[in-house]
């Protein structure tokens, strides 16, 4: 066991024995199938900066790939960069390094939305509020839905207001009551440019005060879906005893878990109160680029797979992993400088594990186990029954009972080197290949008559069950 993983268990409270094991009663109710999960509620955000490079082209095989796996995902574009990026229609993109502002026009558009097609994901495309030039955000608007058409879901109207002054994009005390007038004379200018236009927004920070609900109350009528950000823990945290100190027992504690799905019900009520949808388009395990040796690792999958259904079971209609495209950060996927070549992290197999079981109707799942296991269900439309197992004891292997009126079917695997592990990351069996293909491999059947299904789950990892 590595330094790493016995200082964690001491911290969790968990036993050190290696062939200790726990039993855990999963009880399945497949009478009750509730929400479906929209088949574009998996994404990934990127900075919109990131269009000057030259990742997002519809020749890019090995990115494209990458997204496909992932099924009809939700791309959006947004982040600090969204209101640092103007649009020149007639301009080539370019980022002047000296101020930090990027210019993309109507190729660098044609290319987003070639990438998108290719891959057959949307676009949650951001339009920049800070600069006040909503005409040239409506023209930006317009050209988008031009080429992209069924391709984009909605254009998010600027991007964390509330931090608005601590980005020195306006004075401080900058507050809701002066962002609304703001927001909604954009609003105003983008719709008589784009008749039927989708708009989404606050895009606010996660804060303790009510922003996001008074924005969103503020823009009823205006707004047709609501969007937020979660970081399930602080990167600017240097208090090793704060429940937000960005270490992996914080991030795999149920307490962290809870407190993100309280704001989730919270946000979530606001906007079905304005009469929005609500989308999580922002979100990962440690703000301000993630914690190395904490978000790049096994343990940050293992966080994502319960975190990905916990949201769905919440009723958001999607989320969007944050991704700098960096290494040693939050991305699921970067880019290798030095390699030249993309690199798949830990996160983006808790994606594919989501994947593979979120295509359904979310069935009710308890959990009674003395360990640290969660438990998520959906009933597909081909009538199987899957069931995601999660075990975040990253010191006791887990023996799983699973009762969901179903004997037969087969398990794949979400599983590390080591919870601390960064490569060597497989999920089915599989690792992503150097062209971005990923193909399962690995599956166990199972058979069993006249009793439920035991599951062996070994510390620190997940498995899908799909039950016949």
């Amino acid at each position: 066991m590595t330094a790493f993983l016995r200082t964690l268990a001491l911290v969790c409270g968990t036993s050190l024995a290696a062939a200790e094991s726990i039993p855990a009663s999963v009880v399945i109710d497949t009478d009750k199938p509730g929400l479906a999960i929209p088949a574009d509620f998996l994404g990934i955000s990127y900075e919109k900066n990131a269009l000057v490079e030259p990742h997002f082209k519809p020749g890019n095989s090995v990115l494209v790939n990458l997204h496909r796996n992932l099924g009809q995902g939700t791309l959006r574009l947004g982040g600090n960069k969204v209101e640092l990026t103007r649009w020149q229609a007639d301009a080539s993109a370019s980022l002047d390094k000296s101020t930090g502002l990027a210019v993309i026009g109507r190729a660098t558009l044609d290319d987003l939305y070639g990438f998108l097609k290719a891959s057959g994901w949307k676009c949650l495309h951001g339009i920049n509020l800070a600069g006040n030039r909503p005409e040239s955000s409506a023209e930006e608007a317009a050209y988008a839905s031009k080429i992209g058409a069924t391709s984009v879901l909605a254009f998010e109207v600027g991007n964390e207001p509330n931090l608005y002054a601590n980005h020195d994009l306006r004075k401080k005390g900058y507050d809701c009551p002066a962002y609304l007038p703001e927001a909604a004379a954009t609003i105003k200018v983008v719709r008589a440019r784009n008749r039927g236009i989708i708009l989404a927004g606050p895009a606010t920070a996660r804060r303790t005060d009510p922003w996001f609900e008074d924005a969103v109350g503020g823009l009823k009528g205006q707004l047709e879906i609501g969007t937020s950000h979660l970081y399930a823990l602080s990167g600017g945290s240097t208090n090793p005893k704060s429940a937000n100190f960005p270490d992996a027992a914080n991030l795999l504690l149920p307490a962290t878990m809870a407190k993100d799905m309280t704001m989730v019900d919270e946000h979530r009520a606001a906007t079905k109160a304005a009469g929005m949808r609500y989308r999580l388009a922002e979100c990962n395990s440690v703000s301000n680029g993630g914690r190395a040796g904490v978000s790049d690792t096994f343990v940050a999958a293992l966080w994502a797979t319960d975190f990905l259904f916990s949201v769905a079971e919440h009723g958001a209609d999607g989320i969007n992993f944050h991704c700098n495209l960096k290494p040693a950060s939050y991305s699921p996927i970067s880019w290798s400088k030095t390699e030249n070549r993309y690199v798949v992290h830990p996160l983006y197999y808790a994606m594919l594990a989501f994947k593979e079981a979120s295509g359904g109707r979310i069935l009710p799942a308890d959990v009674k186990c003395a360990a640290n296991v969660t438990a998520h269900a959906t009933l597909g439309a081909d009538g199987k029954v899957r069931v995601v197992l999660t075990n975040k004891d990253l010191a006791r292997d887990v023996v799983a009972h699973l009762a969901a009126g179903r004997g037969t079917g087969s398990v794949v695997r979400l599983r590390a080197p080591s919870a601390d592990a960064k490569t060597g990351i497989t999920f089915a069996g599989a690792e992503a290949t150097a062209d971005g293909r990923w193909t399962a491999k690995g599956a166990e059947t199972i058979t069993v008559s006249g009793a439920a299904p035991t599951i062996v789950l070994p510390s620190g990892s997940a498995a899908v069950v799909t039950l016949d």
